[in-house]
């Protein structure tokens, strides 16, 4: 080899060179040891005078050293002539794989000569030789002392045939990247080493490995030959693994030899160069050849469940891709395994490989890596891609964000150092204490409500026993009526809120909380401050007490409450993208139509109101552009994954004054006062209304600043919004509560943005009105505290019935109650109970006229006296109890008492039942449930494709082998 070192070969610094003897410690006799090199290059021009530098330093260096240019564009062949000693450049096509290149430049300049009889030893050319292949890449940088480390081990253990350094982190970094690899039976590869693990010894041990990487492979000769080299049906990904897997079969050792150090900078795998060598997708080829080395080296008798695992984890990698909006994952997945399966190529390999089977499988299954660990792994790479990918989604700025303005320096909070580390987090981040006392609060304001039976009030119906009651109730209803939408999207909340009744308990009782931590999402984006923010979510919360949504059981207006804050960071994130594309602004789109779903379901009133905001909004301020149009398809899409809720709303317009679980909220009428109005507190809520007359002055006063922000104006404007609504709805006859809370709300947004801006200040009166914002934040809490949350809201038992009337509606008696009631003027009211009694849903999903008239007139008659075949009737219409609850109706009672076919039953005290005598008549009833299960279905694909298609994407990443030409798809 040349002997002029080039310019800055000193890039290993000041290293102990290895003297030029390999002296084994065991005493044994010396072996001389002929080491042939060979560089496979693919525009490698940024990497390769590292290399030449290593070589340099090398010593000893190799006998020949072999150069092979795959096609490059670049200065990489001009480079690779330069090297110290190589033997002229070998060009070959750029989609020839490493394997073919090494066996091409062994082809024409072969393996090195033997030395003369008197070598460079000063022996006497008796001593033994061993031939050897010294595979680098281009992008690799062996350590001075790499070579002699790997030939000390080959000497120290002549059984083993290939051998592998260290791999390490270019250009001289701590980090691992390999110490030996295997491969689990599923196809997955295994380097045993954490992300970022740095070297510290700890995998200094050496050891038999499956495989080593083929950066830095010392292959003995006749190991070499007898394999045949490399896989040719392998050009990249997976060549490595299968050679050592093959050698191991035939009896040769793998072994990796830490001491011997090899840097290397994963040009290709980390995408710094595109991928050479083929035109297929790197994810497809990676899998396909993952399958090809199992299939081509496991044992036959494992064949047919490896098949059938790789089929599942085929399966389920497929919904992972389709779940992260990335179909040509998909794609990739079923093509590698199906183009693999029937290409046919990795059976004609088994039949060749035959011959290498020294050594059974079972002794070195211990090589290969558990399934467990590829579970492991597996699961750690979803969770960390989740959390990574929800991060990146909606946060348009970090929380700690790096402080890059005058204004955002002043809003950091400045903690001494000093100060334990617990203090100055809860110091920095003042949400956070707010919040743990909202969600103490709300135990305590809970305190009468926790306990057996379920929650009930006026607006609320008890909830369904189980998840498959309530599944039916969404989906079946009289014929010609249509099933309220909510109930659907209440189902899939209660499923990990273990059931019905925990879904009620968290939404009302937990109201208060999860709508401040909402709300505080929302606020980020444009509240600077923490202190305001912080203010902002925990007001915001307390609304939904004092707006009465909680005492009075309305879980419409929680949920809307919930749900409003999530759907303004949505629209926020879709309008405020103006002068560039970002990739998150369709998710945001999506995101927002789920959003307005759920109010069109649970508050139908609110959803109208915000949807025609919005689309004003997109036409009038945004324009027919990108954003607008993408406000439009929201709405679109939230009218869409209720239908068909939707029409039914168009055909009965008086449904959008109710809400949730309920009939239409408590409503102010003409007559009603103005302060409840224009406070926004709806009759009956359990804070008097002067409680928010503080809040309102402040908004007020706001307007009179000089410089307003727009966001200001835009709470105004949903302020002044939710009043203009609340006064149509009361006219009309009801709903306002939902809408009374958008005013409310935007109030909040309003003060919040003005403390932002003047927090800072020194003046006695900005001070003074902070104040007393803050001040009654503090007394309204403090009410909510002391008022508890209960009232028209309470826990008891789901029916008003005695035990036996209860028990008669389970199977298999599955008996029917008709439950009658007099009002003070005199109208007869009904309700057919059966099947556990009227349940949520059943106020929206109530049979028509036409349908109750045969029920209607036979109490019409009894109204009037009877005609003594009103017993008879009842049992014609399938009725076995008749039930009075008290007070009970003289005159009625005694209608009944002298009717045929009717026998007086037991009751609590004050109430009245009647057995109807069924015995001779089998009756029908006309109230039968029609099951919608076409549009449950396609509601479910409409909402499973828009929660994909709001999700992050997902990211392909390719576990490349070392140095191949390759690279990280994303």
């Amino acid at each position: 080899m040349e002997q002029e070192a080039p310019a800055g070969w000193e890039f290993f610094d000041s290293v102990d060179f290895p003297t030029d003897h390999i002296d084994d410690p065991m005493g044994r006799p010396r072996v001389r040891h002929v080491v042939t090199a060979v560089v496979v290059g693919h525009e490698g021009a940024a990497w390769l005078p590292r290399l030449s530098e290593a070589l340099w330093a090398l010593n000893p260096r190799p006998d020949r050293l072999i150069a092979v240019d795959t096609g490059s564009t670049d200065e990489t062949a001009e480079l690779l002539a330069a090297m110290p000693g190589v033997e002229p450049v070998v060009s070959v096509s750029a989609r020839t794989g490493f394997g073919m290149a090494v066996a091409r430049g062994l082809e024409t300049h072969g393996f090195a000569p033997i030395p003369s009889a008197v070598g460079p030893y000063g022996d006497d050319g008796h001593m033994p030789v061993v031939e050897w292949l010294w595979l680098l890449h281009d992008d690799c940088a062996p350590a001075p002392k790499a070579l002699e480390k790997l030939l000390l081990q080959a000497t120290m253990s002549p059984n083993t045939g290939v051998w592998g350094p260290k791999l390490r982190l270019w250009p001289r970094d701590r980090e691992l990247l390999e110490v030996g690899v295997t491969t689990s039976l599923g196809g997955r590869r295994d380097t045993g080493i954490e992300n970022g693990e740095l070297d510290q010894g700890q995998h200094d041990q050496p050891r038999n490995v499956l495989a080593v990487s083929s950066a830095g492979m010392l292959v003995r000769r006749d190991v070499w030959e007898a394999l045949h080299g490399f896989d040719p049906r392998l050009p990249m990904f997976r060549d490595d693994i299968d050679f050592g897997w093959r050698a191991s079969r035939a009896g040769y050792q793998v072994g990796v030899a830490p001491d011997a150090v090899v840097y290397h900078a994963q040009a290709a795998a980390t995408g710094e160069r595109a991928l050479a060598g083929t035109r297929r997708h790197a994810y497809q080829l990676d899998r396909a050849h993952a399958y090809y080395t199992v299939l081509a080296n496991a044992p036959g008798k494992l064949l047919p469940l490896l098949i059938l695992r790789f089929l599942l984890g085929t399966v389920m990698r497929s919904i992972w891709f389709l779940l992260g909006k990335t179909p040509s994952g998909a794609v990739d997945e079923w093509t590698a395994l199906l183009g693999t399966l029937l290409a046919g190529g990795w059976t004609q390999a088994r039949k060749n490989r035959r011959s290498l089977d020294q050594v059974p499988y079972d002794d070195i299954k211990g090589l290969f890596s558990r399934s467990v660990h590829a579970l492991r792994h597996n699961l750690e790479e979803t969770t960390s891609t989740i959390s990574e990918r929800i991060r990146e989604a909606w946060a348009d700025e970090p929380e700690e964000q790096v402080v890059t303005t005058a204004r955002r320096a002043k809003s950091t909070a400045r903690v001494a150092v000093d100060q334990p580390r617990w203090r100055r987090q809860l110091i920095r981040r003042p949400f956070l204490i707010a919040w743990v006392v909202l969600a103490i609060g709300a135990l305590i304001a809970a305190r009468d409500l926790i306990g057996g039976g379920v929650l009930r009030s006026n607006l609320l119906l008890p909830a369904q026993e189980n998840l498959a009651a309530l599944w039916h109730a969404a989906a079946s209803a009289p014929p010609g009526v249509t099933p309220p939408a909510w109930l659907a999207q209440f189902w899939a909340f209660s499923t990990v809120m273990f059931g019905p009744t925990g879904a009620v308990n968290v939404l009302l009782l937990g109201a208060v909380p999860l709508a401040g931590l909402a709300a505080w999402a929302l606020l980020r984006a444009f509240v600077v401050d923490r202190v305001a923010r912080a203010w902002g979510a925990s007001a915001y919360g307390l609304a939904v007490f004092t707006n009465g949504a909680i005492t009075q059981g309305r879980i419409g207006t929680c949920v809307a409450a919930i749900v409003l804050p999530l759907l303004g960071a949505a629209v926020h994130t879709v309008a405020r993208r103006r002068r560039v594309v970002v990739q998150g602004s369709w998710r945001a789109a999506w995101f927002a139509g789920i959003c307005l779903a759920v109010l069109f379901a649970f508050t139908p009133a609110l959803a109208l109101l915000v949807s025609v905001i919005l689309v004003f909004g997109a036409v009038l301020g945004l324009g027919w552009r990108r954003q607008g149009r993408q406000l439009v398809f929201s709405v679109v899409l939230g009218l869409l994954l209720v239908l068909p809720w939707t029409l039914d709303l168009v055909r009965h317009p008086s449904k959008l004054g109710q809400e949730a679980g309920g009939p239409p909220t408590a409503a102010i009428g003409p007559g009603d006062s103005l302060p409840h109005l224009l406070t926004g507190t709806p009759v009956g809520a359990p804070a008097p209304w002067w409680f928010a007359v503080p809040l309102i002055l402040v908004a007020l006063v706001s307007l009179l600043r000089q410089s307003r922000q727009r966001y200001e104006l835009v709470g105004w404007f949903a302020a002044l919004a939710g009043l203009a609504a609340t006064l149509v709805a009361s006219r009309l006859g009801g709903g306002s509560g939902p809408l009374m809370f958008l005013m409310t709300a935007g109030w909040i947004i309003t003060v919040a943005v003005a403390w932002d801006s003047v927090g800072k200040s020194t003046e006695i009166i900005v001070q003074g009105v902070l104040g007393i914002v803050l001040l009654t934040t503090v007394v309204t809490a403090g009410f909510w505290l002391v008022r508890g949350a209960d009232g028209p809201l309470w826990r008891g038992p789901a029916q008003d019935l005695p035990a036996y009337l209860v028990a008669s509606q389970d199977p298999p008696d599955n008996q029917s109650i008709l439950v009658v009631r007099k009002a003070p003027e005199g109208q007869m009211r009904f309700s057919l109970v059966k099947n556990g009694g009227p349940r949520m849903g059943a106020l929206e999903a109530a049979p028509t006229a036409a349908q109750t008239k045969p029920l209607t007139d036979v109490l019409a008659t009894l109204g009037g006296g009877g005609s003594g075949e009103e017993g008879r009737q009842l049992a014609g219409l399938a009725i076995d109890y008749v039930y009075l609850p008290g007070p009970v109706d003289p005159t009625l009672q005694s209608t009944l008492d002298s009717l045929p076919g009717l026998t007086r039953a037991s009751a609590n005290d004050g109430d009245a039942s009647w057995l109807v005598d069924r015995s001779k008549i089998k009756g029908e009833t006309p109230l039968v449930d029609q099951t919608h299960t076409v549009w449950r279905i396609l509601g479910l694909i409409g909402w499973i494709l828009a929660l994909i298609f709001c999700l992050p994407t997902v990211r392909r990443t390719v576990a490349v082998p070392q140095g191949t030409h390759a690279r990280r798809d994303r």
